[in-house]
């Protein structure tokens, strides 16, 4: 299929006959992700990645909280090497903590600090209300069938919908919770190589915010 008439697909109103939603109503998810990533006002999740790389792995789990445009804190809670490492955006300036080394650093943006959380792909586009713009420059293919999903730490199983995105070389396979088409999970392919693994272990769109959360201390 061309470029073209995935962009097409992308923003049709009725593209491709999906079964129904949990809700027992027929739906877009594509329509509906964007919708939910435009209107985001905040989000709050705990966060696991896993990085292949030359045939080893690694994996880091972490807090992230974020309200558009410009205020994040991603806090690691594991593994303990990398415990209570803090990075904190908020609008032009950027700060982090290091408490294995008892170092803190403070930049403007524009040195460096910015686009950061930019490696969860998809998640990252979704929180930063730009869904929309991603799908639009991604060649996109949607599964025919809802599948479950198995919740990371718990028993739960939740109906998920499929979406591959490919852009020039990279390929990410986002799963979208049934409930909200918000994601809950990605792997990241370079080529053939899977790359990255992003499991969402819980979230909260536009929830209650709290203000130090985005608090930069003073140097």
């Amino acid at each position: 299929m061309t470029k073209s008439f995935w962009r097409v697909l992308v923003f049709a109103v009725v593209t491709v006959a999906i079964a129904s939603a949990c809700f027992g109503q027929s739906t877009d998810p594509i329509e509906a992700v964007c919708a939910v990533s435009q209107d985001l006002a905040a989000y709050s999740a705990t966060i696991r990645m896993v990085q292949y790389q030359d045939g080893d792995c690694s994996e880091i789990e972490f807090t992230f909280n974020f309200v558009p445009p410009d205020r994040m804190r991603i806090l690691y809670t594991a593994p303990a090497t990398v415990d209570g490492q803090t990075m904190i955006l908020n609008a032009d300036k950027f700060y982090t903590y290091i408490p294995s080394l008892h170092r803190s650093v403070w930049q403007d943006v524009g040195e460096g600090g910015g686009n950061q959380g930019a490696e969860m792909g998809f998640l990252y586009d979704f929180v930063t209300c730009s869904a929309a713009e991603t799908l639009e420059q991604a060649t996109v293919e949607i599964s025919e069938q809802i599948e479950m999903y198995a919740v990371e730490g718990t028993e739960e199983e939740i109906e998920v919908y499929v979406l591959t995105l490919t852009i020039d070389n990279e390929r990410q396979v986002v799963l979208l919770s049934c409930l909200d088409t918000a994601p809950v999970a990605i792997s990241i392919y370079n080529g053939d190589d899977l790359a990255l693994e992003i499991d969402v272990l819980d979230y909260e769109i536009n929830g209650s915010v709290d203000e130090e959360w985005f608090t930069i201390p003073e140097q």
